[in-house]
C-alpha cells in the first residue's frame, strides 16, 4: 500500500527523525571519501525551531527579483542551492548543502549510486560548453537540496520539475519550495548521499568555469557563517 494513503502516511516527525539518521549517514560517507574540510560539521538540533512558511515567503520575495518563473528552475539545483543558502544566510538559519535522490511514486528521480557518485568524484570536472559557448561543467547525475539544522529541508527545483511536466503554467514562486509537511505537497523520501561541498568542489567547480568564482566565494562565506552561528549559540 502507498505511504500517500490514509493511515500509511508518516508523521513530520517520523520522516524527519528518519531523514536525520540518513544525513547523519551521509556526512560520515562524505568523509570517509572526500576531503572533510569541505564538510562543515554541521550539529543537528531536532529542538530547533523554523517557521518554515515565513523561510518560504522570503524565498519566494527573493527568486522572483530575478527567476523570469519557476519553470527556469527544473536542471538548475545547484546554482539554486547556493541562492536559497544565501537567503538562509539573511536569515540566520544554519544550514548544509545536501547531495542525493529522492524517491518518487513510481521511480528515483536521478537513479543515484553510491557506485555512480564515486565514478563522478574519481572522474572530477569534466569541461563542457554550455549553450551560449561558455565553459561549464558536464551535467552532474545527482541532486541537490538544503538541510536546515534541524533537520528540516527545503527543495527549490523539484516541485517546479514534477509540475512542468504536466503542463499548464508555471508554479507561482510561493508554492515552488518543497519541505517536509508541506501542504498539498507529495510525500517524496529523500536519500542524502553527501553533505557538505565536497561534490560541488570535486565535480562542479573550475576557475575557467563560468561558476567557478561564485562557487568558491559561497564555499567561503559558508563556512564563516556556520562559525559564527555555533559562536553565537555558544554564548
Amino acid at each position: 500500500m502507498s505511504s500517500d494513503a490514509q493511515g500509511d502516511r508518516p508523521t513530520g516527525n517520523d520522516v524527519i527523525a528518519q531523514y536525520i539518521r540518513l544525513f547523519k549517514d551521509a556526512y560520515v560517507w562524505t568523509n570517509e571519501h572526500t576531503d572533510p574540510n569541505l564538510n562543515y560539521p554541521m550539529v543537528i538540533r531536532p529542538e530547533a525551531s523554523v517557521d518554515m512558511p515565513s523561510v518560504t515567503r522570503a524565498l519566494a520575495k527573493d527568486f522572483a527579483e530575478f527567476v523570469a518563473n519557476t519553470d527556469c528552475l527544473p536542471g538548475c539545483c545547484f546554482p539554486i542551492a547556493r541562492e536559497v543558502s544565501y537567503v538562509l544566510f539573511q536569515l540566520r538559519i544554519p544550514h548544509a548543502v545536501t547531495i542525493g535522490d529522492i524517491e518518487l511514486a513510481d521511480k528515483y528521480y536521478v537513479g543515484l549510486s553510491k557506485e555512480s557518485l564515486i565514478k563522478e568524484l574519481d572522474a572530477g570536472y569534466v569541461i563542457h560548453d554550455d549553450e551560449s559557448g561558455r565553459p561549464a561543467s558536464a551535467p552532474a547525475n545527482s541532486h541537490a537540496w538544503i538541510t536546515l539544522e534541524n533537520g528540516q529541508i527545503i527543495d527549490a527545483t523539484i516541485l517546479a520539475s514534477q509540475h512542468r511536466k504536466g503542463g499548464g503554467p508555471p508554479l507561482a514562486f510561493a508554492d515552488v519550495f518543497y519541505y517536509f509537511g508541506r501542504p498539498n505537497s507529495p510525500n517524496m523520501r529523500r536519500v542524502p548521499f553527501m553533505t557538505g561541498f565536497a561534490y560541488h568542489y570535486n565535480v562542479l567547480t573550475n576557475r575557467f568555469d563560468k561558476m567557478g568564482p561564485t562557487y568558491l566565494s559561497w564555499y567561503d562565506e559558508h563556512f564563516r557563517f556556520m562559525e559564527f552561528m555555533d559562536h553565537a549559540c555558544e554564548q
